[in-house]
């Protein structure tokens, strides 16, 4: 058979296609709802977007979800929005290394569209040469006024408007007829161009511009024999003009769940048609409808018929009237339906799945894959003999009725098609920035971009945490944020904890670093030297009531508060904490003075980066700076939350604390000012952070006010539900969750991530057992599965992709290797 026989179209007039048969039909674009792994309140918001929908359309609408290659110069663009790129020569370079390893990756995305009839045209067809297949006649879409174009609008904009804007719809350009005949003529078998999105040159085309195919149903050209004819499910299509072959096979659903699909979780069959192999996947969705009256007349019609065989049967002993009984009660459960639902109506719905690859094995393969996987819904597919050509033509917009859409029909109210959600989306990630790893939810493969640098701008917190237990890769990731906002022209502030200094030798591979050994200072963190004059003495105050073991209130601790006001500062010409010591020595006549005096000289000589005069203060201008605090006590987690033990604490931890958090606000100072450059400030371990009142206040101040001046903070933890409290819970919206093989660890981080792990036991065990796991005799991750996590974005989506690394290979070498042996670094893939 010929492809011209099969399409309908005569003429485009942008998103209007006119056919053979006299049917103008409007086509637009359908933005796919927010779904994942949001919780189960969330995707039934969507299900009453998509019930609004299938109430709302006209009989014949068509729904399409086409696969399509994802156009790596937009990744590209996504990727230097809002970036400098003269004066970021280092992003620059990645930005190249990142397009070409997208382009290797090859991703794909999911258009959904949908296309409607709005009117007629030609009324010098006939009716009856309207139903034969092809139109049986032509259409001159040049006669068609410019009145009829408004009145077809019209009706198309009658029609969006009562399902409501939450899709998005957008007029398809005249372009993409042509794309979708030659995509579905060499479905799987080529490189499809990027499908157009936006209006060219021509608007109006005619039906030439669809290449001629021949469909050879049952692949008879490749039968050894002309003498046997072949019955095999599958479509030949051949282009003489490129050459190219595609295998086809057509899968419609045979029957679907006897007893009903629950939802969520059990409705939404579509989304099991990615990672099917090296094919493509297209389906489409035929539908009509009939109102709640005309359903409950027809049910009635029926039950009288099922009346009168019961009154046939009523003297036979068998199992068919025991059939019969159960078929009147369905019918009756099934009545019911509509009459306490009056708002229902009843959905006759034809759906195709279309499977198409380069060989007949490779869609072989595909097919029964489709079929095991969907055994789990208990949802039966077929490829039905005889019908695989009729059921290819139902994708196409504008085509005539077939017997092939009827014979494989269904029936459901309106509420549970709803279920079936089929444009929604597993997205994960910002509209644009650097691309930190790939979607792994949808099976396409997306970029994942973090717009870490980009988020101010649109008013969003660009701070972000990060779980998982030991070696998932909640440094590696951190790094990679540290090393992409230097490259973008920011600055790094990064605390090292680690023995062999690692963040040091990271930040020594990729720049001149200023590295501050906190117990061998080289600066000093004095903060009446390091801040300005107006707060130096407030930060003074809450780094030495810690360390002193005083209380605010205490007559010490007035004392040092009248000492560094600004007024106490000058009277006593104070200048640096040193002095200070000097100022409660001088005035230790006061009980008051001298219980701060004695206090204050148990630190002088033993944190020489507070009291070391002759130490230059700190001046945050480096693009990295990485802070070792590897020779300091520090409390447990245990102690900082427990508040007899956390009085307890000795001097030593104390002194740890303090400097953490001085840390914390030498950064806050430095990072929280308008100074046109953007700051991120790196915590590996959080609680240090989060677990102090003063570390509270730096996470807090970097959630609540980072977007307002190009800041930004990034923490750690191995535990959420003990580290991230406060800020770090309610206003640190990007989160990534790394493998979690401890169970209840695994609960925690899916909780704090905004999952229900009651609801989703089954992520729960992927977390624990299917996310980098290390496998073999050594329990190593193979290369090609570390790096992968959940992840929720700014938008409150929730995900699973798998983090790259750095495409640059002296970026990702300074990343993964270590000051013990460069040769064991990791370089993700």
């Amino acid at each position: 058979m010929s492809g011209n026989d099969i399409q309908p179209t005569a003429a485009i007039r942008g998103h209007f296609q006119f056919t053979h048969g006299g049917l103008v039909t409007a086509t637009y674009f359908m933005a796919a709802l927010d779904y994942g792994l949001r919780r189960g309140g969330d995707k039934h918001g969507v299900r009453m977007t998509h019930h609004a929908l299938i109430s709302n359309l006209p009989d014949g609408a068509l729904l399409l979800g086409v696969q399509a290659r994802l156009d790596p110069l937009d990744v590209l663009h996504r990727m230097v929005r809002g970036i400098d790129i003269d004066d970021c020569q280092h992003y620059a370079v990645e930005t190249v290394a990142a397009f070409e390893r997208i382009r290797a990756l090859r991703p794909l995305t999911r258009l959904f569209l949908l296309s409607f009839p709005v009117g007629t045209v030609g009324s010098g067809i006939t009716s009856m040469a309207r139903m034969w297949p092809g139109g049986g006649g032509t259409v001159d879409a040049s006669v068609v006024s410019r009145a009829d174009l408004e009145s077809y609008e019209a009706t198309a904009s009658a029609v969006l408007s009562r399902i409501g804007g939450e899709f998005d719809p957008i007029p398809v350009p005249a372009s993409l007829f042509q794309w979708l005949w030659s995509h579905y003529l060499s479905r799987g078998a080529g490189e499809d161009p990027v499908a157009p999105s936006e209006s060219g040159p021509l608007e109006d085309v005619t039906a030439a511009v669809f290449g001629p195919a021949a469909l050879d149903e049952g692949a008879q050209t490749d039968a050894t024999s002309r003498l046997r004819r072949s019955f095999a499910p599958v479509v030949k299509i051949m282009q003489a003009e490129t050459e190219t072959v595609s295998y086809q096979t057509m899968l419609t659903v045979r029957a679907f769940p006897y007893g009903g699909m629950a939802f969520p979780g059990g409705s939404e069959f579509l989304s099991a048609l990615e990672c099917a192999g090296d094919v493509t996947v297209d389906w489409g969705m035929r539908v009509s409808r009939r109102s709640a009256d005309e359903v409950r007349k027809h049910n009635e019609t029926n039950l009288r018929r099922l009346g009168e065989q019961l009154e046939e049967r009523d003297s036979e002993v068998s199992f068919a009237q025991n059939t019969l009984l159960d078929k009147a009660r369905m019918l009756g459960d099934y009545n019911r339906h509509y009459e306490v639902n009056g708002g229902e109506s009843e959905v006759l719905f034809t759906t195709v799945i279309a499977v198409g690859g380069a060989t007949r094995g490779a869609v072989q393969d595909a097919v029964n894959t489709l079929k095991r996987r969907y055994q789990r819904y208990q949802i039966e597919l077929t490829a039905p003999v005889g019908a695989q050509v009729d059921l290819w033509s139902m994708l196409i917009p504008g085509s005539a009725p077939r017997r092939a859409f009827d014979d494989y029909g269904h029936i459901v109210p309106s509420d549970m098609w709803a279920g079936f959600v089929p444009f929604t989306s597993s997205g994960i990630g910002d509209e644009s920035g650097p691309v930190i790893g790939v979607n792994l939810l949808s099976g396409h493969f997306e970029p994942i971009h973090f717009g870490i640098m980009e988020a101010a701008l649109h008013d969003l917190s660009a701070s972000f945490a990060v779980t998982g237990e030991l070696g998932s890769g909640k440094s590696y990731f951190l790094k990679l944020m540290a090393v992409l906002v230097h490259d973008m022209g920011g600055q790094f502030l990064a605390i090292d904890r680690s023995q062999v200094g690692e963040w040091e030798h990271f930040a020594n591979a990729i720049d001149n670093a200023v590295v501050i050994d906190l117990g061998n200072p080289t600066v000093s963190l004095d903060p009446l030297r390091v801040f300005a004059p107006g707060v130096a003495g407030e930060r003074a105050v809450d780094v030495l009531l810690p360390l002193l073991d005083v209380s605010p209130t205490s007559t010490a601790g007035a004392a040092l508060a009248a000492l560094s006001t600004v007024k106490g500062r000058a009277e006593h010409n104070i200048h640096s904490m040193l002095d200070l010591h000097r100022a409660a020595q001088s005035l230790s006549d006061a009980p008051a003075y001298a219980e701060l005096a004695e206090r204050l000289v148990t630190l002088v000589d033993r944190v020489a980066v507070l009291f070391d005069p002759q130490l230059p203060p700190l001046r945050l201008t480096a693009a990295a700076t990485v802070v070792r605090t590897h020779n300091l006590a520090l409390p447990t987690v245990e102690e900082l939350v427990t508040p007899h033990l956390y009085n307890r604490l000795p001097l030593t931890k104390r002194i740890g604390t303090a400097m953490y958090e001085l840390v914390g606000m030498t950064a806050r100072e430095a990072f929280l000012t308008d100074n046109g450059r953007f700051g991120l400030l790196v915590g590996d371990e959080a609680h240090h952070f989060t677990q102090t009142h003063v570390g509270s206040a730096v996470t807090s101040d970097f959630s609540r006010d980072g977007r307002k001046h190009l800041a930004a903070i990034g923490l750690a933890s191995h535990d959420p539900a003990t580290d991230f409290h406060g800020a770090a819970h309610n206003l640190i919206p990007n989160r990534f969750v790394f493998r979690q093989r401890d169970e209840v660890l695994a609960r925690n981080s899916l909780e704090w991530l905004g999952v229900d792990p009651d609801e989703a036991v089954h992520l729960v065990k992927m977390l624990r057992e299917d996310t980098s796991p290390p496998i073999g005799p050594n329990r190593e991750v193979p290369p090609e599965r570390r790096g992968e996590m959940f992840m929720r974005d700014a938008l409150n989506r929730i995900g699973r992709g798998k983090v790259l690394g750095p495409a640059r290979f002296d970026r990702a070498d300074a990343i993964g290797s270590t000051p013990i042996s460069q040769s064991a670094g990791q370089r993700w893939p």
